[in-house]
């Protein structure tokens, strides 16, 4: 394939810019794609679509074709669609790879699948790459991404091809070192069980620590969960848009 027609990619992140999971990602997407790299300058996992206001963000060259920023994954998106950082037209946004799920309710909180909704709110493809570790649940160990950033690859046309303008990608599965299937899948429910608790300090203020009771996962057997604890590729096809519910009754308000 002729450099000239090879597609660009953003690759980005909420694991930070020097999360091994990226790494891997942006060798194996480099073999079939001009890629370029913007990501936080640290850990901001769980910071959903959170941007920066009021202050200013910071940039600091990696390499080449390569940079961190002070700001969160979605100033990421941002910056690198509107500034002169790169001045071309990406033809695709990846975020990942994540060390850690993003299935079902983990959707809301994730900074790498916010990632992958603002390049389709600003009308580039989305992808979002996560995976559970070989342990299961959020080991911070046991992370084989080669054959995901693989599978991204080999399938870059047809991921891309998914997001029609309306929906960004979620890619999800748990560390293995070969992948035989890759299915769509249906949203699992994720409760953590989420609770802040509390410490007396000297009668005026309080410390409060959030905590987890443990997860609960409940969903179809299509689910995203379901699929990749069963050795496949969960291929998800999220909104980047709020869905709202159509009411079609009269609301009798009180004035």
């Amino acid at each position: 394939m002729s450099p000239k027609t090879l597609k660009k990619l953003l690759v980005t992140n909420d694991d930070g810019i020097e999360a091994e999971g990226l790494k891997v990602l942006v060798d194996s997407l480099s073999k079939v794609a001009d890629v370029y790299v913007l990501a936080p300058d640290s850990n901001c996992s769980a910071v959903s679509s959170k941007i920066t206001m009021g202050k200013n963000l910071h940039f600091y060259k990696c390499g080449e074709k390569s940079y961190s920023c002070s700001g969160m994954p979605a100033d990421c998106v941002i910056s690198a669609v509107t500034s002169p950082l790169f001045p071309f037209k990406f033809d695709a946004v990846f975020s990942g790879i994540n060390s850690g799920p993003n299935m079902g309710t983990d959707i809301i909180y994730s900074g790498t699948c916010a990632a992958a909704r603002q390049a389709v709110i600003m009308g580039i493809p989305g992808i979002s790459v996560s995976m559970e570790s070989e342990f299961l649940d959020y080991a911070r160990t046991g992370f084989n991404y080669r054959p995901l950033a693989d599978f991204c690859a080999r399938n870059l046309d047809k991921l891309i091809s998914l997001c029609d303008g309306d929906v960004f990608v979620s890619l999800n599965s748990t560390s293995a070192d070969e992948y035989k299937e890759a299915l769509f899948a249906s949203a699992c429910r994720r409760d953590y069980g989420d609770q802040v608790v509390f410490t007396e300090n000297d009668g005026k203020t309080m410390t409060g620590f959030c905590d987890s009771k443990g997860i609960r996962v409940s969903g179809n057997a299509d689910s995203d969960y379901n699929i990749a604890r069963s050795g496949k590729i969960a291929v998800s096809l999220v909104y980047a848009e709020p869905v709202l519910k159509t009411i079609s009754d009269k609301a009798d308000f009180l004035f």
